[in-house]
């Protein structure tokens, strides 16, 4: 391994997988680092693969790739303890190519991935930790990097390191390149695998063979704090998931495993995954700090992509990590042709990011969390109350429409103002992205 590399990129993630195939695509001679057994093993997702981007880099990948199911049905359930408000989406064009999305799981989706790139000519190495970066003086008090340093002190020297590394962000930050995210800006997942027949799926969600659902859930699932909840459909299982901000669930003194086990047992949930088989647990950390927490992405011999980057925007993360990678590996192209690895060259991946579709979404959404900080119950109340309203709609009784009607209101103004709900609603989807 001790070798010289036009690249190291440390992490084998979709950011990290990207990047590395984009350069060994283009005859650089790079290195893929993953500190996991396989790639995919120490990540976690919903999950979910958009067709568009990765299509953007893998053209027709899914007649390749190891996906689950093509996704035709979406739904968002505010979740009370015995009903659910349900809005929701299906559309069987999706269900054919060319696709919107698929749900996924990541140890095969990510092995998959990376091994595009190690056909590409990059190397792979997994159980392989990084340590540090190896640092190069510049001038008198200057430093660029030129390499990384492993965990047992061996040094693997390149012209740009590629810090791909997930959330947690070790290195981007002991590089002074990101500073700590606060708890109440973090929000940790717990995330269930069970097993079910591929025909009791589709009865349940009501779906055809093949076909695949994916449904988001807030109120209940986090009880009565900021979070939310999540079902998505695998060929012959169910990834089910659930988590809150980090803050929220240490003042509430709430158990993660507690309230996903809570989640499970909700009667309506149970209808759809009764009978399951636990297959699989995971728990994990993603950064919502949003735009102003966004690290410094380029510094001398360095890029950040991915979730190091905090490139996250609503329920969209994997996708938009695949993207910063690719803009990464492009802009190390680009440097490796000039023979130019300044800032002022490696600027150009930065640039790529300031005028992306994604930076638009996270920037006019920055303020999301501030609201959800001094306004904690609003799932929970906003759940509350179009339960509340839908309950009493439903009802056959013996009023008037005229009598009906004014006491929903009276009741709906009995638990909060009428401007404050539609202000929760505003504060969730910009919170949550459509879900």
């Amino acid at each position: 391994m001790g070798e010289t590399y036009d690249a190291v990129v440390v992490g084998a993630g979709p950011a990290g997988s990207a990047a590395a195939l984009v350069m060994a695509k283009n005859n650089l001679k790079v290195c893929l680092l993953e500190r996991g057994e396989t790639p995919g093993s120490k990540n976690m997702f919903g999950g979910t693969v958009y067709r568009l981007p990765t299509a953007e880099l893998v053209p027709a990948f899914w007649e390749q790739a190891p996906l689950e199911r093509p996704v035709v049905t979406e739904e968002l359930w505010f979740l009370d303890d015995v009903s659910a408000v349900k809005f929701g989406f299906t559309a069987l064009q999706f269900a054919r190519p060319p696709y919107n999305k698929f749900t996924a799981l990541r140890p095969a989706f990510d092995r998959w991935f990376a091994d595009l790139a190690v056909r590409a000519g990059a190397k792979l190495y997994t159980s392989t930790l990084v340590q540090d970066i190896h640092w190069e003086k510049v001038g008198l008090t200057g430093r660029r990097a030129a390499g990384v340093v492993l965990e047992d002190g061996q040094v693997i020297e390149a012209n740009v390191v590629i810090l791909a590394e997930g959330a947690a962000a070790f290195l981007t930050q002991k590089a002074g390149l990101r500073r700590s995210i606060p708890p109440s800006q973090l929000v940790l997942y717990a995330r269930e695998v069970l097993a079910l027949p591929a025909a009791t799926i589709e009865e349940r969600f009501h779906l055809d063979p093949g076909e695949g659902a994916v449904l988001g859930f807030v109120g209940f699932p986090a009880g009565g704090i900021i979070g939310k909840g999540g079902i998505w459909t695998n060929r012959e299982s169910v990834s089910i998931m659930v988590g809150g901000y980090v803050n929220q669930l240490q003042a509430a003194g709430y158990s993660l495993p507690a309230l996903l086990v809570r989640f499970k047992a909700h009667p309506l949930i149970q209808r759809l995954i009764g009978g399951a088989e636990s297959l699989e647990y995971q728990a994990h950390i993603i950064p919502k700090g949003g735009f102003d927490n966004i690290p410094q992405l380029v510094a001398p011999g360095i890029l950040v992509a991915g979730d190091a980057a905090l490139m996250i925007s609503g329920r969209r993360g994997s996708d938009l990590a695949l993207l910063t990678g690719q803009y990464a590996g492009e802009a190390v192209v680009q440097a490796h042709a000039k023979r130019d690895f300044s800032v002022a060259t490696l600027s150009a991946y930065e640039r790529r990011i300031q005028e992306s579709f994604f930076l638009s979404d996270i920037k006019a959404s920055r303020h999301a969390h501030t609201y959800y900080a001094t306004h904690s119950d609003a799932d929970l109340l906003l759940t509350k109350a179009l339960n509340s309203t839908m309950l009493e709609f439903f009802r056959v009784d013996m009023e008037t429409h005229k009598e009906k009607r004014q006491r929903i209101i009276t009741k709906l103004k009995s638990m909060q103002s009428p401007a404050k709900t539609l202000r929760d609603l505003w504060a969730g989807l910009n919170n949550w992205g459509v879900f």
